[in-house]
This record gives structure tokens, sequence and C-alpha cells, in this order.
């Protein structure tokens, strides 16, 4: 029995001999380098590595980790509107804490600063990194988790790694 393949090159049938498997030979039609693959019933397969336990509890803890930020961020953010305003009411006793509405300013303003960055207004990514600095810790606590999250929020379909430099230069500036 023989391996028959195509040559890359002129795409004429070549038949080789079964001892040619795994080797490089020549076309006899164009004279072009081909190499001849091993046959179907000769080649062995070779077994998944193992699952390693440890690594996939880690992720797990990860994935843990990242609903519980989401949760208590989404829980946060999902503000209902001040009844007597018509909006977002902070000062009101029937408006929003004072704590919702900061993390949802602080959302925005990080938000912002991606889009200043992306679109190299940097005066204005300044004022926001200044603004942000009068709760520095919950501006980097917001930076952190969404970070790590595996659902961060769509930034107008910017590359995933732009964001994530655009962030981790916020975080240091906020330091």
């Amino acid at each position: 029995m023989s391996i028959e393949l195509h040559c890359p090159k002129c795409s004429n049938l070549i038949k080789a001999p079964d001892n040619a498997g795994g080797k490089h030979g020549k076309c006899p039609y164009c004279q072009n380098k081909v190499y001849v693959p091993m046959p179907a019933d000769q080649v062995e397969e070779i077994p998944l590595a193992p699952i390693d336990q440890e690594a996939e509890q880690r992720e797990e803890q990860m994935r843990a980790e990242s609903a519980r930020y989401a949760a208590n961020v989404g829980h946060a953010l999902e503000v209902p509107p001040s009844a007597d305003t018509g909006g977002f009411g902070g000062d009101s006793a029937v408006g929003l804490p004072l704590d919702a509405g900061e993390v949802v300013d602080v959302a925005e303003r990080v938000e912002q600063f991606v889009y200043a960055m992306r679109d190299s207004k940097l005066d204005e990514a300044d004022r926001i990194v200044a603004d942000l600095k009068r709760d520095a810790t919950k501006a980097a606590d917001y930076v952190d988790g969404i970070m790590v999250d595996p659902t961060p929020p769509d930034f107008d379909d910017m590359p995933k790694p732009l964001v994530q430099g655009f962030l981790k230069t916020l975080k240091s500036r906020l330091k």
C-alpha cells in the first residue's frame, strides 16, 4: 500500500511508498520539496494531559470572587430615581444614599477616563484623575474589580488589552 498526497506547488497526485512516511522527498513532476505524511494507521494518538486540580480550584475561586464583586457593584449601581426630583437625588430623604450615588459617579468617571485616554484628551484625563483622587480608595477598588471581572463593561469595541492598559494607568495615578 502506498501513501497518496498532492504536491502543494503543482497539485499533482503523488504516490509514495509506506516507508517514505514522515520524510521529505521531491515531486516527480515539478521537483518541489514535499513532506510525505505518516500513514493514518501508523499515527499514534497522544493522550491528553491530566487536569490540574489546583489550577481548576484557583480558577473557580476567581470566578466566585468576580461574581461576588459584580453582585456588590451591581447592587450598588441599581439605584432607583428619586420620586421628588425625577432624577438621582443625593440629599433628599426619598433619594439615593450618598454612597450609592458616589459608586455610580466613580463608574462614570472611570469610563470617561478610558474614553479620554483613547481620544488623547490628556488634560481631560488629568481632571478626571484629580476628581477620582477625592476618594481614591473607592476608585481603586472599582478599577481592581473591573480588571478581574470576566465580563467587564463594554467600551465600544475597544480592544481589551488597550482598556486594561488605560485602567492600569489610572490605578497607578490614583496612588
